[in-house]
């Protein structure tokens, strides 16, 4: 798995991640955070279905020779790439609803993208291979800067929206199944329903679940630690609770700082 080109991949790509994160966060005008943020949902949107115009070009067969994947949400990271956009294109992203979908979108993204960057090695002379490490790439740059962006507040309340998000997951991963069936197509393994990713077979879904709801509960407990003051925190203010569900004046008024 680990071989000479898939760690320098990693390395490199782990680096112009944090490059164009850390220069990113010197944006203050809200447009052009906004503008970041549709720049990177739309180019890993791109580099997702770019095979079907490169295979156009190389032998006309286009759509016609499109992955399963890129027609349906069938993999966890597909349907976080959709909503990646989703949440770039939304109009006003102070809603109630925005942060709770945003929440899900940023944590979903992170850990879809690092999952297929530490697990799938990329082939880089072959554009089938290395288009999907840039697509994860971007899924990457997008999902993180919800967080430096300012659009989710770090909490471990996060548990919430994420837990729904997921419960998302399952509904879509049951209906792409259900299209497949309707169709006499044979089952996609949509969202790991059955069986783990050919890197992974051992790790069913409910693994996934569980290793990530941890991941989160860990690291906004730290974070939390080392950010608030004792009488903030999850355990004794439920105050980052009505933050998903206040107003713009309400949010604007609202003392809580937003990490």
């Amino acid at each position: 798995m680990y071989n000479l080109e898939h760690i320098l991949y990693i390395v490199i790509s782990l680096l112009i991640v944090g490059l164009l994160l850390f220069g990113a966060s010197f944006i203050k005008n809200q447009t052009w955070k906004n503008v970041f943020l549709l720049f990177w949902a739309f180019a890993c949107f791109f580099f997702h279905i770019s095979t079907m115009y490169v295979s156009f070009f190389q032998n006309g067969t286009g759509i016609g020779n499109a992955y399963d994947n890129q027609l349906f949400p069938i993999y966890f990271c597909n349907y976080m790439m959709y909503l990646l956009v989703i949440a770039s294109l939304w109009h006003n992203k102070e809603s109630r609803f925005y942060k709770i979908f945003a929440t899900f979108v940023a944590y979903g993204g992170v850990f879809g993208a690092l999952i297929t960057l530490f697990v799938t090695p990329p082939k880089i002379a072959e554009w089938g291979s290395f288009q999907s490490a840039l697509s994860h790439s971007c899924l990457l740059i997008g999902s993180l800067w919800l967080f430096v962006g300012g659009y989710v507040k770090i909490s471990v309340y996060n548990l919430i929206p994420y837990t729904l998000g997921l419960v998302s997951c399952a509904i879509v991963g049951g209906i792409v199944e259900l299209v497949f069936y309707l169709g006499g197509r044979p089952s996609p393994n949509a969202m790991y329903m059955f069986n783990g990713p050919a890197e992974l077979p051992e790790f069913k879904w409910w693994m996934f679940v569980i290793c990530m709801l941890a991941i989160i509960f860990i690291f906004t407990a730290i974070w939390e630690y080392f950010t608030r003051k004792k009488e903030n925190r999850w355990y004794k203010s439920t105050s980052d609770i009505n933050w998903y569900f206040a107003s713009k004046k309400e949010k604007t008024n609202d003392n809580t700082k937003i990490n």
